[in-house]
């Protein structure tokens, strides 16, 4: 916290310039001891003569400078933590990679697990309505079917009509398809997600674990005798786990891991994150001094 402090409008601090040079003029006039002291020895103003402004615990000069003091600090902003932004999650893109192979024709997951894979992602972009996202798929090799966008029409019918006899190999390139999704994000300079919709994944995914990569959640595509050995290999590589539900529980709460995770790597650098403004607190201290103004007599004090 201490290394990243600072004032988010440090120029406001140039008001306790002005500040202490006008209560400074204001002590010196209330000071009824001052005309004596050129005509009169120390020890014996002391005796002779009472201060008044000794019997006041507070005077009103001093909470004057205590409140300009706490205000000046306010309006300079101190802070020390970024957030995102109210509107970050628009900003919050998403990489959808679909496995398209002959497996996702299995209907352990009914109609089957290609038909409800489309189906989970048409609901998941219902749900996230208004932010980018973009489509990838594959089997033997990976391939972008649709760059980042926000209109979410045109990604599920696109994924739709994804089917194995369209694409040119056979296999698993799911990792080819992973770092294809990552380079999506980074040539876009925006944070976000890669959900993987799939029935199965390699057991060595070393990828996900590399610097600057994006998250990778993981929806798992599969009845319940696979589900076990899919959601170990997910965990074993760092990723999250959301098995395949009936309802819109697992699209629900891939929503909330994808806005999780843009919120937990605020960029500095990023338009959407900005520094928290921790001023505003000081604002209670100074209502709380102002009572002080509430105090029979306070104002003849001044004079």
């Amino acid at each position: 916290m201490i290394d990243t402090f600072h004032f988010i409008r440090p120029w406001w601090l140039v008001a306790l310039l002005p500040a202490a040079i006008l209560i400074w003029i204001i002590w010196r006039h209330q000071d009824s001891a001052r005309a004596w002291r050129r005509i009169m020895d120390p020890h014996l103003l002391s005796v002779l003569m009472t201060d008044q402004s000794k019997q006041q615990t507070i005077r009103p000069v001093t909470l004057m400078a205590i409140v300009w003091l706490l205000g000046a600090l306010a309006l300079a902003g101190p802070t020390w933590n970024l957030e995102p932004s109210p509107f970050a999650e628009d900003q919050a893109a998403l990489i959808i990679v679909l496995k398209v192979t002959e497996s996702m024709a299995e209907q352990d997951v009914q109609p089957s697990r290609a038909e409800r894979a489309v189906q989970k992602i048409h609901d998941l972009l219902e749900l996230r309505s208004g932010s980018r996202a973009a489509l990838i798929a594959y089997s033997g090799s990976a391939h972008l079917v649709m760059p980042l966008t926000k209109d979410a029409g045109i990604i599920n019918s696109f994924a739709a009509d994804l089917s194995p006899k369209i694409m040119p190999r056979e296999g698993e390139a799911a990792a080819e398809a992973f770092k294809l999704a990552n380079r999506q994000l980074k040539n876009a300079s925006l944070n976000g997600s890669i959900l993987s919709i799939a029935d199965s994944l390699p057991d060595s995914l070393d990828f996900i674990t590399e610097k600057n990569t994006a998250p990778v959640h993981v929806l798992g595509m599969i009845g319940p005798n696979g589900l076990d050995s899919l959601r170990s290999t997910v965990q074993k590589n760092g990723a999250t786990f959301t098995p395949v539900t009936v309802d819109d529980s697992d699209v629900t709460r891939l929503s909330k891991l994808v806005k999780t995770s843009f919120s937990a790597r605020p960029d500095k650098n990023n338009a959407s994150s900005h520094w928290q403004d921790r001023g505003w607190w000081l604002n209670i201290i100074i209502a709380a001094l102002g009572l002080w103004w509430f105090r029979p007599g306070w104002v003849i004090a001044w004079n």
